[in-house]
């Protein structure tokens, strides 16, 4: 059962636990996007993609924001953040997003599902206690540590030992850690499925120096970049790499993720690698809370 909510009530949570002053943010329940809330000039809202298994069943929404400027422009995600940390309050513009994300998937999708909320890779390395601010929110609405699954970007955090306190910190409260945008950032002879990857196989060299790095975090699920997936389209050997490495992730009890599914193809190769999660455009398009109300993501596509 949702919780419905009282705008009061969050002023004085938000207020107590998260330091924030939601009478400046213009914290509102609106009928068509759910909460809302303003921030430096921002009017922001929160919009949620389903992330499902093989047979169609929804295990689970990413969190996306959606951002507005004053003159109504709409600002990319990335852009949203940069314009927090030019005001220096990346750490505050953060916890309110989330926050509102949380409040938004609580009060309308079943509470068994997972929520996947992303974490800005600079707060990885600029603050401690990872996620026991948050916690609290969570316990307002009932809502366990071990729903919540931490999105991060390992390829934008350079610093090992700040990297693995910080997976670390947020395992330790019994939050579910994904590796998102695996694959990303590295240049074209380092392409993931350019090697010949050995289920059980060790390679020490540099050029999977990081992908042995993202072994040893032992992430509950990987989220693969768009260029991988990409990739696999290109040849038959591309495709069997692909599998070798859903294979190997799976042997460290890894659960994988194909993102940016905007093909039948695409579809097609996602599941013949034996794929555990699927998401992408094809699949279901990110939409406000009030959008999703009575539907469901494309199952006749995932049908067999």
């Amino acid at each position: 059962m949702t919780r419905q909510p009282n705008i009061a009530e969050l002023k004085r949570l938000l207020g107590i636990n998260l330091f924030l002053n939601l009478d400046g943010h213009a914290l509102e329940d609106t009928q068509n996007q759910g909460l809302v809330c303003s921030f430096a000039g921002l009017r922001l809202s929160s919009a949620f993609q389903p992330i499902v298994r093989a047979d169609g069943k929804i295990i689970g929404r990413e969190a996306l924001l959606r951002a507005v400027n004053s003159e109504k422009e709409p600002l990319s995600s990335q852009a949203a953040f940069e314009h927090a940390i030019e005001a220096g309050k990346l750490v505050a513009f953060d916890r309110l997003v989330r926050t509102i994300h949380l409040f938004n998937h609580a009060n309308t999708f079943d509470e068994n599902e997972l929520i996947f909320l992303n974490v800005h890779p600079q707060l990885l390395t600029s603050v401690s206690n990872h996620g026991q601010t948050f916690e609290r929110i969570l316990h307002y609405y009932s809502v366990p540590t071990s729903r919540v699954v931490i999105e991060i970007q390992e390829s934008a955090v350079k610093d090992n030992a700040r990297l693995e306190s910080a997976v670390g910190n947020y395992r330790n409260l019994g939050y579910q850690i994904a590796i998102d945008k695996f694959g990303s950032g590295r240049g074209p002879k380092e392409n993931l499925l350019d090697q010949d990857i050995k289920p059980g196989q060790t390679d020490t060299s540099e050029r999977t120096g990081w992908l042995n790095r993202v072994l040893s975090l032992r992430p509950e699920f990987v989220k693969l970049d768009r260029s991988v997936i990409w990739t696999a389209q290109r040849s038959t050997a591309a495709t069997y790499a692909l599998h070798q490495l859903v294979s190997l992730l799976h042997g460290i009890g890894t659960k994988v993720s194909v993102q940016n599914i905007e093909t039948a193809e695409q579809l097609e190769i996602a599941r013949s690698v034996e794929a555990d999660l699927m998401q992408g455009h094809y699949l279901g398009q990110p939409q406000f809370e009030s959008e999703t109300r009575g539907k469901s993501c494309r199952n006749e596509r995932l049908a067999a």
